[in-house]
């Protein structure tokens, strides 16, 4: 797994109170496996070829951090808001349920520093209308 950023990088840039210290680790390795997940097109050195992470990457990844931290990085969606309007009646009772429409794959339903955390990584690859399918 590649380490993308480290406690010490999101508190440099994002300063050290973005959470408690104790939520920091944890929050820190969700947003490098959220980031390793991504399959970033990434430089390499030319002569070791280890990978290059650019600021802008760790910037990515600290915003993801703080999205973990605020408990926005895994959680659970629901298609619900797929669903306008909904009604029942029976025997004269009437029950009714009313959602706003909104695809459920939306970026619109993720936290606004993991949407922040895409934009940033939208140069490496990364895209929120495509499907990486590998063929083996």
């Amino acid at each position: 797994m590649i380490m993308f950023i480290t406690v010490e990088d999101v508190d440099s840039l994002l300063g050290d109170s973005w959470t408690d210290d104790a939520n920091k680790p944890k929050s820190v390795l969700m947003a490098n496996v959220w980031l390793n997940g991504l399959s970033l097109s990434l430089p390499c050195h030319k002569v070791t070829h280890e990978v290059i992470i650019p600021d802008d990457v760790k910037l990515a990844g600290a915003y993801a951090a703080l999205a973990a931290a605020n408990g926005g990085l895994y959680q659970k969606k629901t298609d619900s808001g797929s669903l306008l309007s909904k009604s029942v009646d029976a025997d004269g009772v009437s029950v009714s349920k009313t959602f706003a429409e909104i695809s459920a794959n939306s970026t619109t339903l993720l936290d606004s520093n993991l949407q922040l955390a895409l934009a940033i990584l939208k140069p490496y690859g990364v895209s929120t209308s495509q499907i990486r399918l590998v063929r083996g």
